[in-house]
């Protein structure tokens, strides 16, 4: 018997998403009799996401129980979790804010999208203080680092971002030629911009294996072809970062990490390989195909048209941390997980408190509890990370105040940005979208 729990989970078309939650909490008998609401705008995604839950749930004996919603507030009624994967506008909003950026001369586009998104995200966590206070808000979607740190600050609900970035250890050990099970590694920083503290292989350390890899091996497997596109690990840019600033970059950080990396196509191919890396034009297209694809084989195994929902979802637990970190918390099942929480006690030195921070932790019984190692190196510090906290106070404070000048030095300190013009060109646009309605009232503009 299993301690039930109910969980909702907002943006659950994401189906692939969705699905490995279903499939773990199956797999994981301390959550047996649990009950998932699955919440999404798109009735027909709903639709599917929800036969392939009861499907999954049938074929692996889980028992679990389902029900679904378009409406978030519904779906929030007596949740003890929440999971937050949503992403507002779908791919085609987020390409078209990235045309808009493109278009006024910022290749590849400014992260616009992050704003509609958190505004989504005040909502529902303001909405949760009403309706249910004391669920755990578990936020997957992006941006962590802001949106976490903005929910915090402005509201009473208790936050955990989580991301699976940092298993990009795992493809150092991988290249490396690393039995896996003899590899540890720690991370911390802030989300999607992690370094790997301390790397040890059968209890050693292993940074002095990737020096000896750098200088003997990295040349040739740069000009091997690689199988998977979106694998930015141990690319040429992530091994300069390495070399530029002491700790080797995990996970995501190798691709955001230094913006000269990324000032045009050309560029991009030269530190990350032949297809620019996973957001470069041709990267990020072929993960929009392979995304339409995934759906498309899930649709037709729920239709019974071509194979069973298990040949896609294994019954074995998945690599995310959700559905771990929830039995850990309901079972007291004590674990280390690498969270994104607020910097309590200062975790990563020499950031405020509240700024929610990327770290290992230990999960148990009685909460989430980040675990403080030493300081990040100086380069690092000054170098990347005071950049980049700069960076999300002022997506954060825009968004607190409404006030239209912390948008405009957000682009201002971008290195992209020639003058004030093409700055207030960009912003006009967007906000001047009908689709930015809401923002647009926010920050004082007149539709």
């Amino acid at each position: 018997m299993g301690s039930k729990v109910k969980i909702a989970i907002i943006g659950a078309g994401s189906a692939v998403f969705s699905a490995g939650i279903v499939r773990d909490l199956c797999v994981n008998s301390g959550l047996r009799g649990s009950h998932v609401v699955l919440m999404d705008i798109d009735e027909g995604r709903l639709k599917v996401i929800h036969q392939l839950a009861q499907m999954l749930a049938e074929a692996i004996d889980g028992d679990l129980s389902f029900s679904t919603t378009t409406d978030h507030r519904i779906a929030l009624q007596g949740a003890d979790f929440v999971i937050n994967t949503a992403q507002v506008g779908g791919h085609d909003w987020t390409e078209a804010q990235r045309g808009m950026g493109e278009r006024h001369g910022y290749y590849r586009g400014v992260p616009l999208q992050d704003f509609p998104q958190m505004a989504f995200f005040l909502e529902v966590a303001r909405d949760m203080e009403r309706i249910c206070p004391n669920a755990l808000l578990i936020q997957s979607a992006n941006p962590v680092f802001e949106g976490c740190t903005f929910m915090h600050r402005e509201t009473g609900i208790n936050v955990l971002g989580l991301c699976h970035g940092h298993y990009g250890y795992l493809d150092v050990a991988r290249v490396l030629g690393l039995e896996k099970e003899h590899v540890s590694a720690k991370m911390k920083g802030f989300n999607h911009w992690i370094w790997m503290t301390d790397f040890l292989y059968k209890g050693k350390d292993a940074y002095p294996l990737l020096d000896e890899w750098i200088e003997r091996k990295a040349e040739a497997y740069w000009q091997e072809p690689q199988s998977n596109f979106m694998d930015m690990q141990m690319t040429r840019g992530a091994i300069d970062q390495y070399k530029r600033f002491g700790l080797l970059p995990i996970g995501d950080a190798p691709r955001v990490v230094g913006w000269w990396y990324h000032t045009d196509l050309e560029t991009k191919k030269r530190w990350f390989g032949p297809n620019g890396g996973f957001d470069s034009e041709i990267g990020w297209g072929m993960y929009l195909e392979l995304t339409q694809k995934n759906l498309e084989k899930i649709e037709r195994a729920v239709s019974g048209k071509h194979g069973k929902v298990t040949e896609f979802f294994k019954p074995v637990q998945g690599g995310e941390q959700i559905i771990p970190i929830i039995n850990s918390l309901v079972n007291d099942k004590e674990a280390v997980y690498q969270v994104n929480i607020p910097n309590k006690g200062q975790i990563v030195q020499g950031f405020p408190e509240d700024l929610v921070i990327e770290c290992p932790a230990v999960v148990n019984g009685s909460g989430i509890h980040g675990i403080t190692s030493a300081p990040l190196p100086d380069k690092i510090v000054v170098g990347e990370m005071i950049p980049r906290w700069h960076k999300t106070e002022c997506i954060v404070q825009a968004m607190r105040t409404g006030d239209p000048e912390y948008l405009m030095q957000f682009l201002l300190y971008d290195p992209r940005t020639r003058t004030i013009e093409q700055a207030e060109g960009l912003l006009n646009e967007w906000l001047g979208d009908p689709r930015n309605e809401g923002l647009a009232r926010h920050f004082g503009k007149k539709k």
